[in-house]
């Protein structure tokens, strides 16, 4: 007889269940919580899969109705944000190499919706969530990862731009 093997050796899983906790049973408001919380992801990617990514790697939002960025009017040079939508729409396009290249933040958050979008359908579904070690993992961490993800993007944005000549806008 075949057995299966794990997914994940015996170190792997150590190091996953320090990250996650137990299972929770969902309530029915919990399951309809996650619904939302998909239901919104789902149209985040439906938006930026129905856009057109601008080949200036920036601007994309333009195409909602929103105005040109300001802080690129004013200054010549990307805002944090700049490129955002557009490396959400470049990536929901199979473009990941572009989508990097107009936002590296943004083509981490694009796949974070997808993950999250996929987990809440899931808790959903089944009625229970394997929840995060918040006592590990902690919110000034989880909120310096994420200005840090932000900083490093826009920072690769500036040098990358200034580096082919693209930077700054005028």
């Amino acid at each position: 007889m075949i057995t299966a093997r794990p997914i994940l050796s015996s170190a792997a899983r150590t190091v996953a269940r320090s990250w996650l906790g137990p299972r929770e049973r969902l309530s029915v408001q919990g399951r309809i919580a996650w619904l939302g919380v998909s239901v919104v992801c789902g149209a985040v990617l439906t938006m930026a899969t129905m856009l057109t990514p601008d080949a200036r790697g920036h601007g994309t939002h333009e195409a909602l109705g929103l105005p040109p960025c300001s802080f690129v009017l004013a200054s010549g040079l990307p805002c944090p944000t700049c490129g955002m939508t557009t490396s959400f729409a470049e990536l929901m396009h199979g473009h990941p190499f572009r989508a990097a290249l107009a936002q590296p933040a943004g083509a981490v958050l694009c796949v974070l919706t997808v993950i999250v979008l996929v987990v809440g359908l899931r808790a959903a579904i089944r009625g229970y969530l394997v929840v995060l070690n918040w006592d590990r993992i902690g919110p000034v961490r989880l909120m310096l990862g994420f200005g840090l993800l932000l900083l490093g993007g826009w920072g690769f944005k500036i040098a990358h731009g200034l580096a082919t000549g693209i930077l700054p806008y005028r």
